[in-house]
């Protein structure tokens, strides 16, 4: 009974936050850690658990607790010109983002270390796919969800395509084109959450991409990082 009041607690949580969220048109992004947080210890986030330890370097990862050294856009900005920092770097701030603008959770459990690792390299992901900010959100969702069943990522796609059916038909097609590419792209690319990002910020980001086999990144699609981000002299 105990374990039945929980679930459905969680789901009237994940309800409201979700219904924020989607109120907001995505902006409020507390509303994205508050759904993350609201899976610790769920059977759900034991399934993802489950998986990213099926992946030897994720378990390796896991075990060891890595996380990379902090995010430092300055000194990736000195970086050679289409490298993976330089290039994260510029766009980084070209957007105005801050790298390190994710709530941060004390890393006890294998579950902590699979949100924060998550939340530390969301906008890597953005990169090394092609998927760009906002616009390309539920590219990058369908990845996560695809290859490790992350609970948020699923919820948040499901509600996305949902919104759009209700409020936004004429924007489906957009919508669903972005889940289908980023499902495709999952199937197909190696475990994002398996990479230590940081220990090849000066590996070029074409070459990231091959050893990855991202062999058709999100480059001319509405929804890609180029298109948001036109005036960037970067080889995308």
């Amino acid at each position: 009974m105990l374990k039945q009041f929980e679930e459905l607690s969680r789901t009237v949580r994940n309800l409201s936050s979700v219904t924020d969220l989607l109120k907001s048109m995505g902006e409020k992004t507390d509303n994205v850690f508050d759904i993350e947080d609201n899976f610790r210890g769920s059977e759900q986030m034991k399934v993802c658990v489950d998986r990213v330890k099926a992946i030897p370097e994720a378990r390796a990862m896991m075990d060891d607790r890595y996380m990379g050294s902090a995010i430092d856009l300055e000194a990736l900005s000195k970086l050679p010109k289409g490298t993976l920092g330089h290039t994260y770097a510029t766009v980084m701030k070209t957007l105005g983002y801050d790298p390190n603008f994710f709530r941060q959770r004390e890393i006890e459990t294998d579950d902590d270390w699979v949100v924060v690792r998550l939340r530390k390299t969301h906008d890597l992901t953005h990169l090394i796919t092609g998927f760009g900010p906002a616009g390309g959100e539920l590219g990058v969702l369908s990845i996560n969800a695809v290859q490790i069943g992350y609970p948020a990522s699923v919820v948040l796609q499901v509600a996305s395509i949902g919104l759009a059916l209700k409020r936004q038909p004429e924007k489906l097609s957009y919508v669903t084109q972005q889940a289908a590419r980023g499902m495709g792209m999952a199937l197909e690319i190696k475990p994002l959450i398996a990479q230590r990002w940081e220990e090849g910020w000066d590996k070029p980001l074409q070459q990231w991409r091959e050893e990855l086999n991202i062999t058709d990144p999100v480059i001319d699609e509405p929804y890609s990082m180029k298109n948001r981000l036109p005036d960037l002299d970067l080889d995308w």
